[in-house]
């Protein structure tokens, strides 16, 4: 794997301890990480025998307590979370274009993003992930540009820059902040039109979903398009001092 060869750093406990002391995950007792809560109600839309339900009738959640399988965000609007690459590759020259990704690439961006929530990935021992999302990265770029990171010569600044910005990713995920399990629980929720009351309710969820995902990946995109840009430029200089 692209791990292996550019050798990435450890983010153990150590690390986290003296670089962010105060910082937990929020893990709701009771809730596996795999789950979210949502309300609780029976096939009336009743959280309690005799509630008189705004909307009398639901897709029934109380025999699991209201426990639900968490839903995928970045997978919610792929075509969103594919478009954003649309920045790592501007400027880049050489006929790089984020369109040339092949649809099978794009579902695996999402899903690979996915994970880091749906596995509950810890950001103490995200070693192996990170090394997967670096490979994602190299094989899209090949297919972006027709050039990985290798023939670019950028495998130790991604091995240390890129790798730090989607550690920042992971942590960001990793901390199940309330907004993103508000958002979580929202589209997770099979009643999410009906639960008016509930705390973590949106009457925008899919614009929610965007900004989310965009803010998520902010760094790691950025950083990416840079080191791009940056080799682009270097390379465009070796040739000009050539001729």
């Amino acid at each position: 794997s692209f791990g292996s060869v550019v050798g990435l750093p450890s983010c153990g406990p150590a690390k986290l301890s003296s670089a962010m002391p105060s910082m937990h995950p929020r893990y709701e007792e009771g809730v596996p990480k795999d789950r979210c809560r949502v309300r609780c109600c029976n096939e009336e839309g009743q959280e309690y025998p005799g509630q008189r339900a705004p909307f009398p009738f639901a897709t029934p959640t109380a025999k699991a307590k209201g426990l639900v399988k968490r839903k995928p965000v970045f997978g919610c609007d792929k075509d969103f979370t594919y478009s954003l690459l649309e920045s790592v590759f501007q400027d880049v020259g050489g006929g790089a274009d984020y369109e040339r990704l092949s649809e099978r690439t794009q579902r695996l961006w999402s899903r690979t993003l996915d994970r880091c929530d749906l596995e509950a990935i810890d950001f103490r021992n995200c070693d192996e992930y990170v090394s997967e999302l670096l490979s994602l990265c190299d094989n899209i770029t090949r297919e972006c540009t027709g050039w990985g990171f290798a023939e670019r010569g950028l495998v130790e600044d991604v091995s240390i820059e890129l790798a730090k910005a989607w550690r920042h990713f992971v942590r960001l995920v990793w901390m199940r902040d309330l907004e993103w399990e508000d958002l979580v629980r929202c589209i997770s929720d099979p009643n999410s039109d009906l639960s008016v009351d509930a705390e973590y309710y949106l009457s925008e969820p899919a614009a929610v979903v965007k900004h989310t995902v965009a803010s998520k990946l902010l760094v790691p995109l950025q950083v990416w398009g840079l080191l791009l840009r940056a080799a682009a430029e270097t390379q465009a200089s070796a040739k000009k001092s050539y001729i």
